[in-house]
């Protein structure tokens, strides 16, 4: 039992400190350095418990339950579990339930010592009292907000047995804002690309190579850009706009017949292919 846990909310965790950080009322207007994140996360719980981390339980929601792009890359992060509830008319269900499961078991299998939990929500009450109950100290960590409005039920502050909130200090290097309001038209053009575009690239012998590929991608999404969305996109560079590079990185997947997740060589060499068929355009 001479271990800690975190246990974090990412519906609680990126609405309040965008709107901290970032004045951000949406996920959709933010970036988040997850893995620095976490590992402050990580770092802070160690260090306040004196115990070392068991894991890192991420609950996020997803439609159907099935992990988007970014869910998977947080879930290969070291010692980094991802629980997913289900998305439904934009809502998240069953995520407070998965976090009080897991207080509760943990603390009965007295797998840990301490739980640090990152949330706001008065449904894991009875959760906290449970995993006391047994033994387990719990701390609830919080993110101030810049009203006289709590982003915490009270109740749940109360039955913590500590309750610390983290100033905007600690949280603002790993947030800035998406892109999304610039990329959308570079998104928009890349959508454009037909399943006949994308065909003929999984087709074309000599486009095997991730290089390759991206060169006929640049080529294909600048034929469908304006002169002003080039402008902004090379305005970006080295750096491709997240969602452009997802889409980037599913046509080569679709193109290579294989998954680039775990390819960072193949990765590297499609984004400069993608800038040196944008440059050659």
């Amino acid at each position: 039992m001479d271990r800690c846990a975190l246990f974090v909310d990412a519906g609680h965790l990126l609405i309040e400190a965008g709107k901290l950080c970032l004045d951000s009322h949406g996920r959709r207007e933010i970036e988040c350095n997850f893995s620095g994140l976490l590992e402050s996360l990580r770092r802070l719980a160690t260090e306040h418990s004196g115990l070392p981390l068991l894991r890192s339980y991420w609950y996020d929601a997803a439609p159907e339950g099935i992990p988007t792009a970014e869910q998977q890359e947080i879930g290969a992060l070291p010692r980094v579990k991802v629980r997913l509830g289900r998305l439904v008319a934009g809502r998240q269900k069953g995520v407070d339930s998965l976090i009080v499961r897991d207080l509760i078991t943990l603390a009965r299998d007295r797998a840990v010592a301490t739980m640090f939990v990152l949330s706001g929500d008065e449904d894991l009450r009875e959760g906290v009292l449970a995993a006391q109950e047994m033994g387990v100290l719990v701390v609830v960590l919080g993110i101030p907000t810049e009203t006289h409005i709590g982003n915490q039920a009270r109740s749940l502050i109360r039955e913590a047995d500590e309750h610390i909130v983290l100033e905007r200090s600690f949280w603002s290097p790993y947030f800035s804002r998406a892109i999304d309001n610039r990329s959308a038209p570079l998104v928009q053009a890349a959508s454009l690309l037909t399943s006949k575009a994308v065909s003929s690239i999984v087709a074309a012998s000599e486009l095997r190579s991730p290089d390759r590929i991206g060169q006929e991608f640049a080529v294909a999404w600048a034929e469908r850009a304006t002169p002003e969305e080039t402008r902004i996109l090379v305005g970006q560079r080295p750096e491709i706009p997240k969602p452009l590079d997802v889409q980037l990185l599913k046509y080569c997947e679709q193109a290579l017949g294989l998954s680039l997740q775990e390819r960072q060589d193949l990765k590297k060499e499609l984004r400069a292919g993608f800038w040196s068929g944008l440059k050659d355009r």
